[in-house]
Parts: structure tokens; sequence; C-alpha cells
């Protein structure tokens, strides 16, 4: 396959994982209006993604469940910011408006970039900035974030949250890119991520504890699956597989196309209206991401003594 065929299908595949994660905030919220504790729900997402990936792994493919040695690093990094971005989003979505939360957490591909220009002492190319611009500011008019911080006193706890998101954000894709590069298979490292962040939350909020009888209410029990297998399962594996073929930069910049495709869902599903400045947010996202796509990925990597 050509490298520039290959890089747009990873950067496809990011989008794709993006479109999953929005369908998950709209799944998530009906699930948060039934009684469900945002930590909780967390830790169920986790849970649930890693019992069939598990169950297939111990089945047919064994030899995954042991990733290199030189990859457990980066793997156990990729774990514990998995669990934490997924709480510090639900943290700052309860104590400010979602859409600043989420102009908040896709600040991550800027964080990148600046990571890469103090950490290679290289400066990522150009057009990487402009697509992190772009895109970061489409993501701010888009979720209305702009309005809304102008218009509140913001809560500080809420606002360090959000900032702890996008940290934890950049640092799952980092650390993901790494591990591929110190020889982990895509697979190997969403199992040993899923494997890491649910031994965290066994000990923050013990699984025994979860409030299994909410169950009952069939909205709430699809809502949980769904959370777990479409909302992080399945765009989990999309980006670690595109972190083979583009850079962790390149994979932030698309994956902002989240809020996008969030509101362009709560458009076609619950009947929200779209203003004038969403719309144009919008096209700023889809502008960066398709100026991304004018770097290779040799022109981003990080130096192979980061390997």
């Amino acid at each position: 396959m050509g490298g520039g065929r290959a890089i747009v299908l990873a950067t496809g595949a990011c989008v794709l994982a993006a479109t999953c994660w929005a369908a998950n905030a709209i799944i998530a919220a009906g699930a948060f209006e039934r009684g469900v504790d945002p930590g909780r729900l967390a830790e169920a997402r986790v849970v649930v993604a890693l019992v069939p990936l598990a169950f297939v792994l111990l089945l047919t493919r064994r030899d995954l469940v042991r990733p290199p040695r030189a990859a457990l690093g980066p793997l156990i990094g990729f774990g514990i910011s998995m669990m934490v971005v997924n709480w510090a989003y639900y943290v700052a979505i309860d104590r400010v408006p979602v859409g600043v939360a989420i102009s908040l957490q896709y600040t991550a591909p800027v964080l990148l970039l600046v990571g890469m220009a103090v950490v290679t002492r290289r400066f990522p190319p150009g057009v990487l900035w402009i697509a992190g611009g772009l895109t970061l500011a489409g993501a701010a008019l888009v979720s209305g974030a702009l309005g809304a911080a102008g218009a509140l006193d913001l809560d500080g706890l809420g606002l360090l949250a959000g900032v702890l998101s996008a940290v934890s954000f950049a640092g799952y894709l980092l650390s993901a890119e790494l591990a591929g590069r110190r020889g982990s298979h895509p697979v190997s490292t969403l199992f040993i991520g899923f494997v890491v962040a649910v031994a965290l939350w066994a000990v923050v909020l013990p699984v025994w504890d979860w409030p299994f009888d909410r169950l009952a209410d069939p909205e709430v029990a699809w809502r949980v699956l769904a959370v777990g297998l479409v909302g992080t399962l399945l765009p989990f594996a999309l980006v670690v597989a595109a972190l083979r073929l583009v850079t962790s930069a390149v994979a932030g910049i698309a994956t902002t196309t989240e809020p996008v495709l969030a509101a362009a869902l709560a458009w076609l599903l619950l009947d929200q209206s779209l203003g004038a400045g969403q719309l144009i947010g919008g096209a700023l996202v889809v502008a960066g991401v398709l100026a991304a796509q004018l770097t290779s990925r040799s022109a981003v990597r990080a130096p192979e003594a980061l390997a």
C-alpha cells in the first residue's frame, strides 16, 4: 500500500474513532440521566471493553497477551492515560460547560506539537501548527466554548480537570505510538492498556461495589454495553492501529473532528440547531484535518532515542 494512501486510511480511522466517541457522549448522557455516576460509567467502559478482547485473545492469540519487554513502560503509561482521560473529562463536563471541557481536551494536539519541539529540539513542520490551530479554533466554535467562557464564572476544579484531560489525551496518543515503535502489536497495546486501566479503577472504585442493580433498567444496560464496545473498544482499536502509520500529533488532529461529529449527531438525533459559528467551526476542523494530510510521518517522528 502506498505511503500516501496509508496515511489517508489511518487518518480516516481516527475520524471514525472520533465518530464513535461523539456517539458515546450522547449514549453516556442518557446513562447519567438515569442515575449512573460518571466515575462508575468510566470504570464500566474499560471493563466491558476488556472482557471480549481478553476472551478472544486467550482463545486465539495468546502470544499477543505478552508484549515485548521494551514496550512495557509506554504500555503502562497508555493504560494510566486511558483511565485518567476518561475520569478527568467526566469531571470537567460535570463542573464546566461541555463546550469548554471539549475545547480544553482538544488542546492535546497542540500540546503534542509543543512537546515534540521541546523534547526533540526540532520544530515540527509549519503546516502541522496551522492544522493544530485550525482544529483547536474550530472545536471551540463548534462547542460554543468561547461564549460560555466569557459569560460564566468557571469552576476552578472543572478547569483543572479539563487541562488534565488534555494532558492525558496527549499522553495516551504518544505512549501508544511509542509502544508500537518498540514492537508492541496494536492488539497487545490495547489489551495491556485496558488491563492497567481496569486495575487502577479496581483500586479507586472497587468493581464489586459497582451499582449492578442499575443494570435491571434495560436503558442503562444497553448504554453501558454500548459505551464499552462502541465508545471504547472500537475507537481505541482504530486509533492504536492508525498510530502505526501516522504520528500521535496527526492522529490527535484527526480526532478533533469529535465535537463536529457530536454537533452533527445532536442535530440529527436530538433536533438541536446549528448556528453559523458552529458551521464555520466545523469547516475549520475539516480544513485542519486536511492540512495534516500534507505532512509525512518521517517529518514529525521523535528521534529513535525515544523509541
